[in-house]
């Protein structure tokens, strides 16, 4: 973070000895616009979060992290192909439906999620367990005396 810091803060003083050289007050008046715009330049590819909102449509959720009470960050990849790390709205149903989907995902296939205008999400995977099977006990490895 430090260094980021380091470089937004080399970029404003180039825009500023600029500015100086300059000698125009026009530029000198759009200086901290472009303070600003250089932060953005450096923030956004750097491997942050987004902060909007996935646009509605259908997803692959590639991998994600649930931090309870936080938020959920997912690696989403749209029907374009392109990958894109969000940060969802955290709530525990989404967060239930979204760890039984990752679970029930086989040989690292991904789970399809469907983003809806309100940024709601509706996850399809199978479920992790069915209820069905039958349950075998597991002989113990080393029995005692």
């Amino acid at each position: 973070m430090i260094i980021l810091a380091s470089t937004w803060l080399g970029l404003c003083a180039v825009l500023s000895v600029f500015a100086w050289f300059a000698n125009r007050r026009f530029i000198a008046a759009f200086l901290p616009f472009a303070a600003i715009i250089a932060a953005l330049a450096i923030y956004v590819p750097t491997g942050t979060a987004r902060y909007t909102a996935p646009p509605p449509g259908k997803y692959t959720v590639l991998g994600a992290d649930i931090e309870v009470n936080v938020a959920i960050y997912a690696l989403l990849q749209g029907t374009d192909g392109k990958v894109v790390f969000y940060k969802l709205p955290y709530s525990t149903s989404q967060a239930n439906a979204l760890q039984a989907a990752l679970d029930g995902a086989q040989n690292g296939q991904g789970v399809q999620a469907t983003i809806d205008g309100d940024g709601g999400a509706q996850y399809d995977g199978d479920p992790p367990v069915t209820g069905t099977e039958t349950k075998t006990p597991e002989a113990p490895a080393l029995t005692l005396p």
